[in-house]
């Protein structure tokens, strides 16, 4: 089931979805782009800086409100649920591993109403990204599930195909033509095209019995004197999902809240427990933990590798450490 929609026509659809949800769509920021809620959308962005996945697990959130004297309680919810617009691939991918992070022994509710109340259009990449390698996990550059609308770009229209009965209904609302068979051909041309001019790619063949022998190789030492443990590359990660609870308190110690945020197993402090000791006192114990989570301990826990190939990692690392290249090296390729 296709349709087709008139690039002039993209603000409708964000102006029709802001009736019922907080729309996230990325927009330019300087030479950057961000997932924001307002803003002209610039649906041919390469990356945003951080990924879509803060429209679901926000970097700080107040999971409740309390107060001492009455033992009152009360949990804060969002007045909107949420819908994000121009989604690449990638960062869909990443929503569903962190589906399942969030579904697993324990559900959190919080990340849990957003992504069943939300809703998802995903945008195809027609053009590789520079620091990408999304074909080596199937994550990009086009996307098979887990959206409401799917976006191709054909130039001077989208073709629009749906992935939900919530997507066909909000396609009946805008009153879209059907797609031709030629549209839908050339959409899938477009996104094989893409796939074919990558060049960055990680060789995943064995790759979790290959890193089960390569935790003690002398690469992460390497790699400790060059990482700053600056925690970056967690921050504008998709698919972590680490964070610390803490509580706030008013002056009087009467009333406060309870926040959660994003945390880092970069840092020093992450694996630090009580009296000072630390599971992962050297830099080089936790740049391989990041790496390992990701290759190895994540298709433990879940059965996927916990990385989608999104390249932010590489872009906005000031060291420029590579996922990529440390695979090649740890496989003899370097």
């Amino acid at each position: 089931m296709a349709f087709v929609l008139p690039k002039s026509e993209l603000r409708r659809v964000i102006d029709e979805l802001s009736k019922d949800y907080r729309v996230f769509r990325p927009v330019a920021k300087g030479s950057e782009f961000v997932f924001d809620e307002e803003g002209e959308p610039a649906m041919d962005y390469d990356t945003t800086i951080l990924p879509p996945k803060k429209a679901f697990l926000p970097p700080e959130e107040t999971m409740f409100t309390f107060k001492r004297e009455t033992f009152h309680v009360e949990e804060v919810t969002d007045e909107k649920p949420v819908a994000v617009v121009g989604i690449h691939p990638c960062d869909l991918r990443a929503l569903h591993l962190l589906d399942k992070v969030f579904t697993g022994e324990f559900v959190d509710p919080y990340y849990m109403r957003r992504r069943q109340s939300g809703f998802v259009v995903a945008i195809n990449c027609v053009k590789p990204c520079e620091h990408g390698f999304c074909t080596s996990f199937d994550a990009g550059p086009g996307a098979k599930e887990g959206y409401d609308l799917l976006l191709t770009d054909l130039g001077d229209k989208y073709l629009v195909e749906v992935g939900s009965d919530r997507g066909k209904s909000f396609v009946d609302r805008l009153g879209l033509d059907s797609a031709s068979s030629a549209d839908v051909e050339k959409a899938k041309e477009l996104v094989e095209e893409a796939a074919r001019s990558m060049a960055r790619r990680i060789d995943t063949h064995g790759l979790v019995e290959l890193l089960r022998m390569r935790i003690e190789h002398q690469h992460w030492a390497e790699l400790e004197a060059r990482c700053l443990s600056c925690g970056l590359c967690n921050v504008v990660c998709p698919t972590c999902y680490c964070y610390n609870v803490v509580d706030k308190l008013d002056l009087g110690l009467n009333e406060g809240a309870r926040i959660r945020t994003w945390d880092s197993c970069l840092l020093l402090e992450f694996a630090e427990v009580a009296l000072g000791g630390n599971f992962r006192r050297e830099r080089s114990a936790r740049i391989r933990q990041r790496i390992l989570h990701k290759l190895l301990h994540f298709v433990d826990q879940y059965g996927e590798f916990g990385c989608v190939g999104c390249g932010r990692c590489v872009k906005y690392c000031i060291k420029k450490i590579d996922p990529v290249e440390i695979v090649e090296v740890l496989r003899g390729g370097a």
